[in-house]
C-alpha cells in the first residue's frame, strides 16, 4: 500500500488524531519526501489512521450551542451512537449488533422507558422483527387480529371485511403493549450497550465521524451518530431539520382491563367515526384491550392533568356506541396518555442529515399515526441501515476465506455516502404514507355533520378494502448475522 505525502502532511499537522500523535514513522517518512512523492505508510498507519480519512474535510458544528473544544483529547470510539431507547432505538441497536457494528445507546431517562398504551404492528413491522429475531416471543403473547369494522358513533356498521379481502393477502396484525416490545428488543441488546440519564445537548461532525456532547458536559466521539429520539429530536434539531407541524387534532390513549370480557370480538379491530371525533380500539390479550379517540384542538390546548384526562375523553364520547365508553371507563386514569399529533412530508431532492449524522424512526419520518405506521417504519429502518452498514464491512465476494472487515478500516467518506443513501431510499418509502396518513386524518377529522353523513355513505356503499393495507405490503428484508457479532 502506498500513500501520498500530501497526504500524510494534513494527516500530521491539519487533523486531529484519534488515537493520539502520529508515529514516528509516519513522520520520519514524511521529513524525507517531496509533495506529491508516494510513499508507502507504516502498517499502523496504515492499518489504524489512513484508512479514516480518504476525504479530508474540516470539522463541521451542526449545533450551534455547542460547547466541544476541538483542541480537547477526547477518547476516540470505533462504535455508532445511538440517542434515544425507545423502539426506534432499541430496535436499531438490536440491528447493528446482529451485523457485527459496536453500538451504545443514550438514553435521556435515568432508567429503561416503561410508559406507553400499545402499539399495533403490521405485516411490514413482523417482517423487520423477523430480521431482528423477536417475532415469534411476541406472537405467542398477544392474539391474531383478522377483522375490522368500521361504524358509526351510534354503533351502526359502515363496514366489516376480513383482512385477507386486501391485496397482498394472508396479512399478520397484533396488538402489542408498548412496554413488552421494549423488553423485547432490549433482550437482544446487552445492559452494557445502554447508558441512562445521558441527555445529548448538542452534536458535531467531522472527518472522523460524530461527536455527541451530553447535557452533563461529557464529550463522546463515535463513528456515527443516529437520532431515534423521537419526532421532537435533539439530534435532528441540530441539523436544522424543522420541527414536524401540528395537525389539528389531538389523541387520548389508553389499555383497558376488562377481566369480566371484551366488549368487541377478540379477533377485530373496530373503528367508530364521528364530527370531528373518532375512536378505535383492538384486543391485545383475552382480557385488555387498547384504545384511542381522536379530537380536534388548539395546538395551544391547556394542559390536562392525568388524574382528570379520563373525563375529558369521555367527555368526547357521549351516548357512542360499540363498547369504545366502556373501554375508557375501565382504563385506570394515570395511565392514560394525551398527546398532539404532528407530522413532516419529506421534501424531495433535500437531504436532511449531514456528515457521519442521520436520523431514524420519528425523528426522520414523524407521521400521523392514522394509518398506524409510525413503529412499523421506525422497526423497517433499523434493518436497512444495519445491512447498508453491514456492506461495508463484507469481505470482497473473490477473497477466499477473507474475514469481515472491522468498522476502524472503513473510510470516513464510504460510511457518509451510505447514510445518505439510506436517508434516500427511507424518504421515498415514507414520503406516501406520510401523505395518506395526513390526508386521512383530515378526512376523518371533518366537524360538519353533513359532509360526514356523506363520508359515511360513500365508505358503507362504495368503499372496498382491496387496497387498505397497500403500505403494509413491504418488506424490509432479512440480517445476515456477521462473523464480528459471532465472536
Amino acid at each position: 500500500m502506498v500513500v501520498c505525502s500530501t497526504h500524510v502532511l494534513q494527516h500530521v499537522i491539519h487533523l486531529r488524531q484519534p488515537h493520539g500523535a502520529p508515529c514516528s514513522t509516519s513522520l520520519q517518512a514524511f521529513q524525507h519526501t517531496k509533495p506529491g512523492q508516494k510513499l508507502s505508510g507504516c502498517k499502523r498507519c496504515r492499518q489504524r489512521h489512513l484508512p479514516r480519512h480518504k476525504t479530508c474535510a474540516s470539522a463541521s458544528t451542526l449545533s450551534q450551542n455547542s460547547h466541544v473544544n476541538n483542541s480537547a483529547a477526547i477518547a476516540d470510539q470505533d462504535i455508532f451512537l445511538i440517542a434515544g431507547a425507545g423502539i426506534a432505538g432499541l430496535a436499531m441497536a438490536a440491528a447493528l449488533i446482529k451485523v457485527g457494528v459496536p453500538c451504545k445507546v443514550l438514553e435521556r431517562e435515568p432508567g429503561p422507558r416503561k410508559g406507553g398504551s400499545a402499539i399495533g404492528l403490521w405485516p411490514n413491522a413482523f417482517r423487520a422483527l423477523d430480521a431482528l429475531g423477536v417475532a415469534d416471543h411476541l406472537r405467542e403473547q398477544h392474539p391474531l387480529i383478522s377483522r375490522v369494522e368500521l361504524c358509526s358513533a351510534d354503533g351502526g356498521t359502515l363496514k366489516a371485511f376480513s383482512l385477507d379481502e386486501c391485496q397482498g393477502a394472508p396479512h399478520e396484525f397484533r396488538g402489542v403493549k408498548r412496554a413488552t416490545l421494549l423488553e423485547a428488543l432490549q433482550s437482544i441488546v446487552p445492559e452494557s450497550c445502554i447508558e441512562y440519564g445521558a441527555a445529548i445537548h448538542s452534536v458535531e461532525t467531522d472527518q472522523n465521524g460524530a461527536i455527541a456532547v451530553l447535557q452533563t458536559g461529557k464529550k463522546m466521539r463515535a463513528r456515527c451518530l443516529i437520532g431515534t429520539d423521537g419526532a421532537n429530536s435533539r439530534v435532528a434539531r441540530a441539523l436544522n431539520v424543522p420541527k414536524p407541524n401540528y395537525a389539528g387534532y389531538a389523541a387520548y390513549r389508553g389499555v383497558a382491563a376488562m377481566p369480566e370480557g371484551l366488549p368487541i370480538p377478540g379477533d377485530t379491530v373496530r373503528q367508530t367515526w364521528g364530527a370531528g371525533v373518532r375512536a378505535g380500539m383492538y384486543p391485545i390479550s383475552d382480557t385488555e384491550l387498547y384504545w384511542f379517540t381522536v379530537f380536534n384542538a388548539p395546538e395551544d390546548a391547556s394542559f390536562v392533568s392525568s388524574k382528570d384526562r379520563q373525563a375529558d375523553a369521555l367527555r368526547f364520547l357521549p351516548g357512542w356506541k360499540g363498547g369504545i365508553y366502556e373501554a375508557v371507563e375501565h382504563t385506570d386514569p394515570d395511565t392514560i396518555t394525551r398527546s398532539k399529533l404532528t407530522d413532516m412530508w419529506p421534501p424531495i431532492g433535500k437531504g436532511l442529515a449531514k456528515g457521519a449524522v442521520t436520523l431514524a424512526g420519528d425523528a426522520l419520518h414523524p407521521m400521523t399515526p392514522n394509518l398506524g405506521q409510525g413503529g412499523c417504519t421506525a422497526l423497517e429502518d433499523a434493518v436497512i441501515l444495519a445491512r447498508k452498514v453491514q456492506s461495508l464491512l463484507q469481505p470482497e465476494s473473490h477473497t477466499k476465506g477473507a474475514r469481515p472487515t472491522t468498522l476502524r478500516s472503513v473510510a470516513t467518506s464510504d460510511l457518509v455516502q451510505v447514510l445518505r443513501d439510506y436517508e434516500k431510499e427511507r424518504k421515498s418509502r415514507t414520503r406516501l404514507i406520510t401523505i395518506r396518513s395526513n390526508l386521512m386524518g383530515q378526512a376523518l377529522q371533518i366537524p360538519f355533520a353533513p359532509v360526514c353523513a356523506v363520508r359515511d355513505f360513500v365508505v358503507k356503499n362504495i368503499y372496498s378494502p382491496r387496497h387498505f393495507l397497500d403500505h403494509a405490503n413491504y418488506d424490509c428484508g432479512r440480517l445476515t448475522e456477521s462473523q464480528l457479532a459471532r465472536r
